[in-house]
């Protein structure tokens, strides 16, 4: 069984190769680079402005999304949650909901810009994908309480050995 023979195999059964090898982020922000016109750099006070249902931006991750009525009406928490955020920065509640991959691609389609003073990446990349995170934002909150309750563990645990000693 050659390769040639695997790859007519998954052909023939529907399968595409994409499938098995998923596009890496450089894929994926070059692919939704061709399909849209260039981002912009677009200040905090503009994103402000659109502020409604009919006119709703958001940020999130330094990328500012246009969000219009075909998303808002199918987006599976309903509109509200996301009308509440338009005009401002939404990068912390969108983490706190902890969006699955692919609700972070469909995300992706709605970037128009970038805010002002982002870096160079900004211009191509990509709503990131949970595992590119690396503990930014979405941790569960247990991050700043960690290292106090491992103090007072070891505190307890020195108490009673000490007070075995007596």
């Amino acid at each position: 069984f050659g390769s040639s023979h695997i790859g007519s195999s998954f052909r023939s059964r529907g399968c595409a190769g994409a499938a098995l090898f998923p596009p890496s982020s450089t894929v994926r922000e070059a692919m939704a680079a061709e399909s849209k016109p260039a981002r912009r750099e677009i200040s905090m006070a503009e994103v402000a402005k659109h502020n409604t249902e009919k006119d709703c931006w958001i940020c999130v991750h330094g990328l500012v999304l246009e969000l219009k009525d075909d998303f808002l009406s199918e987006h599976p928490g309903g509109p509200d949650v996301i009308t509440c955020l338009a005009g401002k920065d939404a990068t912390d509640d969108y983490e706190d909901i902890a969006h699955s991959d692919s609700a972070r691609e469909w995300t992706s389609k709605f970037i128009i810009g970038y805010t002002d003073g982002a870096d160079e990446e900004a211009k191509t990349k990509l709503i990131p994908k949970t595992s590119e995170l690396k503990g930014k934002h979405g941790g569960g909150g247990m991050g700043p309480l960690l290292p106090a309750i491992l103090v007072a563990a070891l505190a307890l645990v020195a108490y009673f050995v000490l007070q075995g000693r007596s």
